[in-house]
Parts: structure tokens; sequence; C-alpha cells
């Protein structure tokens, strides 16, 4: 054999020998696992109604209001729940219909198969199932991020704190939703403290809220009527705020030629948004029938003790039966009455008063 044809031989079982090494090595050789991409839309539940009821309601909207910031922190969307009564969503989130359930935090909870968040707080704690374990991750560092922050103590203090608006001192905030409440109140022309009475009176800022009827949210609105103002998620304090405040705009416009000023027009505006605008138009049928004058609300309300009794349904202008009236005419009160309070508790709101400057009423 002659050298060159040695030189070949020996150049191919080296280049071959190596190609088998690296072959087998690959085969040893710890490759880094992919990381996996956080879920685009989260669905979760707030399962908080162990607690206290009061302690229950300014927790859920702590919560929601987390929740949105979280997905919006990697600008995912989310679903956001209440649990319905009796029921249990482990299993749920366990099936991966939700990713996130919302909880009562207590030591030594049970999670089997479940990994819980670092504490929101002494009260809640999130948890999601042991695949999610990347989700986990980004979630305890949101949280320490969160916790970092200056606005963290503020915002907290929003959501938790208790007060009686009749006692309280001068406040810089009166709800959590306050900035939501002036600019939906600036685009109305309204004093926003006057929105942020009818929702103290309606739901005390709990955005969970639920009548026996039905209403929901912070403006406590009737299912169909929310839907019509373009409400799709009644926990959202900015939908249900603008559907709210719309409503009471249309009733506005409804009784502008009934009440002698703006501040008598606002007063039947709450009236008609507690009764319905079917019995405060029956009222001020029945009080026109009368010979009342019906440009102001507290002489209207004067015929209210005869809609109690059957035989007003013969004056033939009453067309939606008896009505007590008793509770419409204490919310309208009780509204100017909160209204009044706010405006001594926030004093200090120029660029949002300049409606209520003229009238003290938006």
């Amino acid at each position: 054999m002659h050298r060159e044809d040695r030189s070949f031989y020996i150049v191919s079982g080296i280049t071959a020998a190596i190609c088998a090494a690296v072959i087998i090595a690959s085969f040893y050789t710890i490759k880094p696992i992919e990381e996996r991409s956080l879920t685009p839309h989260l669905v979760s539940v707030l399962e908080l109604d162990a607690l206290a009821d009061t302690t229950s309601s300014l927790v859920v909207g702590y919560n929601y209001y987390l929740l949105e910031r979280y997905a919006q922190s990697d600008e995912r969307t989310i679903d956001i729940s209440i649990r319905e009564k009796n029921a249990s969503y482990l299993d749920s989130l366990r099936r991966g219909v939700i990713d996130i359930l919302v909880v009562p935090f207590e030591h030594g909870l049970q999670l089997d198969s479940l990994i819980a968040s670092s504490p929101i707080d002494s009260l809640s704690i999130w948890i999601m199932r042991e695949d999610e374990e990347h989700e986990m991750e980004n979630l305890n560092k949101w949280i320490d991020l969160w916790r970092s922050r200056e606005e963290n103590d503020a915002v907290r203090e929003s959501f938790m704190s208790r007060y009686n608006v009749f006692r309280s001192r001068k406040r810089e905030r009166l709800s959590p939703y306050d900035s939501i409440i002036k600019e939906k109140a600036d685009s109305l022309g309204w004093d926003w403290r006057m929105l942020a009475a009818i929702i103290y009176q309606e739901s005390r800022f709990h955005i969970e809220a639920q009548s026996h009827r039905g209403a929901r949210g912070l403006m406590q609105m009737m299912p169909h009527t929310a839907k019509n103002y373009g409400v799709t998620d009644p926990l959202d304090p900015e939908e249900n705020i603008s559907a709210g405040a719309n409503l009471l705009n249309s009733l506005l416009k409804r009784y502008s030629k009934v009440a002698a000023s703006k501040e008598e027009l606002f007063k039947y505006a709450l009236a008609a948004y507690n009764a319905g605008v079917g019995r405060i138009d029956d009222i001020i049928r029945l009080a026109e029938l009368r010979g009342v004058d019906t440009g102001h609300w507290e002489s209207v309300i004067e015929v209210i003790p005869e809609m109690n009794d059957e035989s007003v349904l013969d004056t033939g202008v009453v067309r939606l039966g008896v009505f007590k009236g008793k509770e419409t005419i204490n919310y309208v009160e009780t509204v100017i009455s909160v209204y009044e309070q706010f405006k001594r508790i926030c004093p200090e709101q120029e660029k949002h008063t300049s409606s209520a400057s003229q009238a003290e009423m938006p």
C-alpha cells in the first residue's frame, strides 16, 4: 500500500472516530429545558366567602385589582368571577378549567397536587396546579415586585380600610375607584363626589355586592339593564360605574322638563334610579292629577302615601300598581346626605367641582 493511501485511511478513521464520539456524547449532553410560555388568557375565581362578611367584601376588591394588574404586567387578559353559592372550584382548578383560585390564607392549607403563591396579604392566597411551576414562579416574582412598589401600601389601604362617612375626618381618597369615578363624572360634567355618594349608598364600594333582587356590582344594576348599557362583567369597576353613570344621565334627560332646578332634577334621577322610571312616572301623573307642584321632589312625594292604597288604581293614572315609596324617599335623602359629607371629607377638588359650583349638584 502506498504511503498516500495509508494517510487517507488514517485520516478517514480519525474522522469517523470523532463523529462517533460526537454522536455518543450527544446522548449524554444535558440540554437546557425549553422555557414554557405563559398562558395568554387567564381564568380566575375568587373563593373568599369563608371570611367574615365585611372582611370578604374588602378582600375581594383588592384581589380583583391585583389579578388585573398581574395579567396586565405580561400584556395578558383575564376573566375573574366570584364563587357561586355552595360551589367548589378545586376540581375545576385541577382539571384546568380555571388557572388561579383565590382562597383565604390558612396555615397548614392542604393543597394536594396544587401549589400556593406567596401570601398576597394576611388574608388571601392564590393557588394553581402543580404543573404550572413556571406560572407560579412568574407570579411570585410579580408579588415581590408589587410589594416593593411605593404605591403598594396606599392601594391596599384604599381597599382594606373601613370608615364611617358621617364621622370620618378629611381624606385624600373616598374609595379605591376615585380615578374611575372622577373620569366618568368629568365626562358628564358632574361633581364626582355625587357619583361617589351613589356608589357608596348602593354598594359601600364593594364590587361583589349583590341584592336579594339580583342587582350587582358597585352601581347595583339589574342584569338586563346592565347588559343594555354594555356591561359584560358586573365585577369590573370601570364597566359598572360607566354603565350606572350613563343610566343616571339618561334619567336626568328624561326629567329635565319636569324638575324646577338642577338640584331638583337630580333628586328625580336618584328616585328613578332606585325605584324605576315607571314608578316615578306614576308619582308625577298622580301629583299632576292632585294639582301638586311637580317641579319639586319634596312636593311630589306628598302623594306617595296615597299610592299605598289600592283605591289609587281607580284614578287611571297609576299603571304599575300600589307603591309604598318609603325606601325611595329615604334613598334620595341618604344619597344627598352622603354627598354633603363627601364634600366635607374631600373639600379641595377644584378640578372636579366646576359644575357643582353652580348648583351643588351634577
